[in-house]
């Protein structure tokens, strides 16, 4: 997007007849609700939002959304102005519903100014030869579990947002995997979210085109495609796994080691996801993943330099496509070398830029 479509879109937001994207609700609050709150970005998001005074000129009040059969249809009093509890409340949203009404209570959601869209089912976790790392190959019965808890769910929530009264911010967690996993060595360079992901192959591309594309149904709200990179907390997802194996002097690299790896500190994730809720001007696909993007032996090296510990253990390439087909291939052979163009021209500061800092971060943090 260019600078003057920045200009007009934030123009039309802000004179629009509906009052624009500002004036999602009447709430002395800014509410932002978040679906997969208890997973280790959630709880990164929910900690960076408690360091917050005000967000868009309010004070923040967080709304979790909980998995439920049944939608609660009074949940709209807890989020009255007049609840004792207003920094924090639980409100019940059904993934599995079709219908906007059964999806979220309609008079809780024209409360809500910002949605922030983390739920999925878990790509790797599972039984299997590395069950202790929760690594399995992917059946065909996981890809559906996959794909089923991305886009349904999504497109329940964006019919919703577009039924609902007020304005309601959409951002979905999607990835960096989007744009394929063919960044080996330097043959090639790195993308941003100008690439063209029409054709990139593999089966986490077309699930993020999918997911990325059940956002869409949000109507004339603001919709943000959040590509995650791999997001790095000792708390949780791959480096959670990895920590206790590294820590116990049992790291080495995965196949050559030359496969990029785009990341995020935990925080800096938080960081990014906050940014965006208050940066109208940020729609669209948006990179979230550090400027500074490593391979697998970089990686290797800098965690077992943060940890004081020796990696000699490598995991052959031919053992990875063995023992995993074609999530091993995607995942722990193949790379992805993204950078965050949106993010960094709309004024974000990265915190930890290169891989050492990041480590370093997930190693010290508490999220």
């Amino acid at each position: 997007m260019s600078f003057f479509d920045d200009l007009a879109s934030n123009f039309q937001r802000a004179f629009s007849t509906d009052g624009g994207a500002a004036a999602a609700s009447s709430s002395q609050y800014y509410t932002v609700g978040i679906t997969g709150a208890s997973g280790s970005l959630g709880s990164a998001l929910i900690d960076e939002l408690g360091k917050q005074s005000t967000l868009n000129g309010k004070p923040v009040r967080i709304v979790k959304l909980a998995r439920s059969d049944n939608v609660d249809g009074a949940a709209n009093t807890l989020l009255s102005d007049d609840n004792d509890d207003t920094t924090m409340t639980t409100l019940s949203w059904n993934p599995k519903a079709t219908s906007p009404a059964s999806v979220i209570d309609a008079d809780a959601l024209d409360d809500i100014d910002a949605i922030v869209h983390l739920a999925g089912e878990n790509v790797a976790t599972g039984l299997g030869p590395l069950g202790f790392l929760g690594i399995r190959p992917w059946t065909e019965q996981k890809k559906a579990e996959i794909l089923d808890s991305r886009v349904g769910p999504t497109q329940g929530l964006a019919k919703a947002i577009a039924a609902s009264k007020s304005k309601t911010d959409f951002l979905v967690a999607s990835g960096v995997g989007v744009y394929g996993g063919d960044f080996i060595g330097d043959s090639l360079e790195a993308v941003d979210e100008s690439m063209d992901i029409s054709s990139t192959a593999g089966f986490l591309s077309d699930i993020s085109r999918q997911w990325e594309a059940a956002a869409k149904g949000a109507g004339s709200n603001r919709v943000v495609n959040c590509r995650m990179g791999v997001v790095l907390s000792k708390n949780g997802g791959a480096l959670g796994k990895l920590y206790p194996i590294f820590f116990l002097g049992g790291g080495g690299n995965v196949g050559s080691g030359k496969q990029y790896f785009s990341f995020i500190s935990a925080r800096d994730a938080a960081r990014a996801l906050v940014h965006t809720l208050s940066t109208p001007s940020l729609e669209g696909p948006v990179n979230m993943c550090a400027p500074v993007p490593c391979t697998n032996a970089e990686f290797t090296s800098a965690f077992g330099m943060v940890l004081s510990r020796p990696t000699i253990l490598p995991l052959p390439g031919f053992a990875v496509s063995l023992l995993f087909g074609e999530m091993g291939e995607e995942m722990l052979l193949g790379g992805v070398r993204a950078i965050p163009s949106k993010l960094s021209q709309s004024g974000f500061k990265f915190q930890h830029k290169n891989i050492d800092e990041a480590l370093q971060s997930a190693v010290e943090e508490t999220i």
